[in-house]
């Protein structure tokens, strides 16, 4: 009797979240408006106008970036990248490297609930069944450490590896460990970088080529990293 109470309360819960999002989007004054917004400037890379954005929250701005950068890990190709270099831009790469990180967290455990709540057929509606597979495979070879070494490079989408590793056995504790020690060196990085932000191309590509190196440095020391820090395979 436990068991199938449990089933029908894990269907409540999520039957009442879904709930609550839609009626907060249609009826929560406001929420259309700031989703709308903020998604435009991301698509468009328009980094003046998400700055403006941003600071048009006045004291809120600190909680804009952070709940921008958290449902933007709903969006495929809406990049968290465009968040961290405003947030830089706007309020110093301190705490702009705060925010950013604060928020990217709170978004790939988003999108890890998602997919450990709902399952492969609502996550296929965010991300292609191809890229699913591929990521699939390579958490299979590489396990927890493959989430340390895909946030550490920015060559995977974290959106992607978050919604597949939440249809692994793989325990949440584990993936937000990781997720959190691998992506402070990109945040930190692209916040220095953010905090002169003069759209410099070589600038990005250098900051990008270093990160790709501390991905391939961090997969040689692999075996060293995950005893350091997740002693308990899964």
């Amino acid at each position: 009797m436990a068991k199938p109470m449990m089933m029908k309360k894990g269907i409540i819960y999520r039957v009442g979240v879904v709930t609550v999002a839609v009626v907060a989007y249609y009826y929560l004054p406001g929420i259309q408006a700031f989703l709308k917004s903020g998604f435009t400037y991301l698509w468009y890379r328009d980094f003046e106008g998400l700055r403006q954005f941003i600071l048009d929250c006045g004291s809120w701005a600190p909680i804009c970036s952070i709940l921008l950068m958290t449902l933007q890990s709903l969006i495929p190709f809406v990049p968290g990248v465009a968040i961290t270099l405003t947030n830089a831009w706007v309020f110093g790469w301190q705490y702009g490297a705060i925010y950013s990180w604060v928020g990217a967290l709170l978004g790939a455990c988003l999108d890890f609930a998602i997919a450990r709540w709902y399952g492969r057929p609502v996550v296929e509606k965010f991300i292609n069944d191809k890229y699913l597979k591929m990521t699939d495979t390579f958490l299979k070879k590489h396990g927890i450490f493959a989430v340390f070494i895909t946030r550490l490079t920015p060559i995977i989408p974290f959106k992607v590896v978050s919604y597949s590793v939440g249809l692994t056995t793989l325990s949440f504790y584990r993936f937000a460990i990781a997720t959190a020690i691998g992506q402070a060196p990109a945040i930190l990085l692209y916040s220095v970088l953010g905090q002169n932000l003069t759209r410099n191309i070589r600038a990005t590509i250098l900051v990008t080529s270093l990160l790709i190196a501390v991905g391939a440095i961090g997969h040689y020391f692999r075996d060293d990293i995950e005893r350091r820090f997740f002693p308990d395979k899964e």
